[in-house]
């Protein structure tokens, strides 16, 4: 009889390394998945995992999986160049700290920590770099000195045995990060290449990196140690370069670049961006710089004598096969966008709260001089389990009679609406009573979206962080103002989307997707560029892609690119603006099919389905 398998906890199992770590794992262990993707969740338990659906920087929420657990594999962290400090701190350090004190408490036999290389990153060439030749500091960017901190926590105390892991830039079938983002540069910008691209590279292949965190878990003398991993085939950045992009079947595309001159940019970059609180990531770091300027090569001597770390997969394999993938993933038919629809949206409702009127020649460069109105488009929608969920609500009568700065909104942007118009009287002549209206959805926070909140009671609402954020605080220069919040009372709770969705069709044009009722009648999209936390939506039983104010109408997606520079001024982003009404045009031109409306569309009122 076989006897009992132990257990090893994974934190960041949803992640690109959690799926071959996973698969590895299953051959000897029980394993538990901790994230916080549910599909990937899932797929992971299709595999024979344990999903587990939890933050791993909530104690509560793992508290019970780590008890289960004979070893844990901490990979979960936030993992980006750029960032706040507090949410790095909060994630990968704090986060850290959670689990090793939980692991504390249930006497874990190891606690494996996957870290990051980065931590040797600097503004000069580094090869053979062995473990202790980290800076005790590093100040490049929040994720490495979150990390170094992360690790320092971990060695300076000894209740818990703990090895702690640096694979070095994971290659693989399914990455969606390192290698997209280069080829999207290839066919952009093209590459930046510093001095002729001589500058050498390691990377490791994903399985690799799990085989090592499979080692980890059990290796004798390994406890207290830190490992570099690599597949230790480093190589020259230009050539490497171009066999991922033979192998994906493209051409190689560089820009030449001085290293000084960039670097300084970068650094002139980031000071802009935290003193002015700029939004989103600057287009240059100093640490992307460094890292595509500057050789890093690593030692794994140590892996290979204490953990038994022997590749099992070369790098020459990895690229075939990332190619092989990309290159069918490029010539597959398009995945189905209406594939059996829930059947759970029976209408649609398009009508106008009101509206403002702007001159489309003040708006746009080469447009003649035409008064035209901007509608604020409402939609009632039908859902057969949770009744009426009405998306934005338009303008109200209060925005007329409010204080100083909405006088002088209507000034700048002429709005007109009337009682009849309202949100709480579109509902009414179709026979609904507003307080039957149990849900709302906010695409984001300008006076016609949220000016009905006020008019219908007692609702669930649902919006992006940035979104609820914004609705509570006044800025004219936002667009936000907070007298058009409703009473207390009105708002009984407040969603923020939370099941993202990593393998719907939508994906391959937006880089967060979500199901907001979680049953696939109402996939919430982020549309960054016009504000904050922008929230679409997509309808697969009416073929609807509702972009709210994505663009001030379909008819000017053409016109984006001529935009004044007032209009673009108003935008929150206006190169992601761009790329925003870019994404849209794809997806309608892969799927002719798809009704795409923007909340200023004009025309008459319209009805998809069975009507209201």
């Amino acid at each position: 009889m076989e006897g009992k398998k132990e257990t090893v906890l994974v934190t960041g199992a949803t992640g690109f390394l959690g799926e071959y770590l996973i698969k590895r794992l299953l051959r000897e262990y029980r394993v538990l998945a901790m994230g916080r993707n549910r599909e990937r969740g899932r797929f992971l338990a299709s595999l024979g995992a344990v999903f587990c659906e939890g933050d791993f920087t909530e104690a509560k929420q793992c508290a019970g999986y780590v008890k289960e657990a004979d070893y844990v594999i901490h990979a979960g962290a936030l993992s980006s160049v750029w960032g706040a400090w507090e949410e790095f701190y909060r994630t990968n350090v704090l986060g850290t700290k959670t689990i090793l004190r939980l692991c504390r408490k249930y006497g874990v036999k190891r606690l494996v920590y996957v870290s990051s290389p980065s931590v040797y990153s600097g503004t000069r060439d580094r090869l053979e770099i062995k473990e202790e030749q980290a800076p005790k500091k590093n100040t490049l960017n929040h994720y490495i000195r979150s990390k170094l901190l992360a690790e320092k926590l971990l060695l300076r105390q000894k209740e818990v045995p703990v090895v702690i892991l640096r694979p070095r830039g994971l290659i693989g079938v399914g990455d969606t990060s390192l290698v997209p983002r280069l080829l999207r540069a290839n066919r952009t910008i093209g590459i930046p290449l510093f001095r002729g691209g001589k500058n050498l590279v390691d990377m490791t292949s994903v399985e690799n990196a799990a085989l090592a965190c499979h080692l980890a878990l059990t290796a004798k003398g390994a406890e207290g140690g830190i490992f570099n991993i690599t597949n230790g085939e480093p190589a020259e950045f230009k050539e490497l370069l171009e066999q991922f992009l033979t192998a994906a079947g493209e051409s190689p595309h560089y820009r030449r670049l001085p290293f000084r001159a960039l670097y300084c940019a970068a650094a002139v970059l980031e000071k802009g961006y935290r003193l002015f609180r700029v939004k989103g990531e600057p287009p240059l770091t100093r640490y992307t710089v460094c890292m595509l300027a500057f050789s890093q090569t690593m030692d794994i001597s140590r892996a290979r004598k204490l953990l038994g770390y022997r590749p099992e997969k070369t790098l020459e394999e990895s690229i075939r096969e990332y190619g092989e993938w990309y290159r069918k993933g490029s010539a597959d038919p398009l995945p189905p966008a209406f594939p059996d629809p829930p059947g759970l949206i029976t209408a649609a409702r398009i009508c106008h709260c009101g509206f403002c009127i702007n001159d489309l020649a003040r708006m746009f460069r080469g447009r003649s001089s035409e008064k035209r109105r901007f509608p604020a488009g409402v939609v009632l929608l039908t859902h057969k389990r949770l009744g009426t969920i009405v998306y934005d609500t338009g303008y109200s009568e209060q925005i007329l009679h409010g204080g100083p700065l909405l006088k002088l909104y209507c000034l700048l942007n002429p709005v007109s609406v009337t009682r009849e118009q309202t949100i709480v009287r579109q509902l009414e002549k179709r026979g609904i009573p507003a307080g039957s209206a149990k849900h709302v959805i906010l695409s984001h926070a300008h006076p016609d979206h949220v000016g009905g909140l006020s008019l219908i009671p007692g609702y669930t609402l649902t919006a992006f962080p940035e979104t609820l954020a914004a609705a509570k605080k006044s800025s004219l220069l936002k667009l936000s103002f907070r007298e058009l919040l409703p009473p207390a009372g009105h708002i009984l709770a407040e969603r923020k989307p939370q099941n993202r969705l990593y393998e719907h069709f939508l994906c391959r044009y937006f880089e967060e997707v979500y199901d907001l009722f979680d049953d696939g009648s109402v996939i919430g999209v982020r549309l960054p560029g016009h504000c904050d936390g922008q929230l679409g939506l997509w309808l697969p039983d009416q073929s609807l892609f509702l972009a709210a104010d994505a663009c001030w109408g379909t008819d000017l997606l053409e016109d984006t690119p001529r935009m004044r520079l007032l209009a673009r001024l108003i935008q929150n982003d206006f190169a992601a603006y761009r790329d925003t009404v870019r994404r849209l045009c794809r997806l309608k031109h892969d799927y002719p099919r798809i009704r795409i409306i923007c909340s200023h569309d004009g025309g008459k009122e319209q009805i998809h389905g069975e009507g209201l």
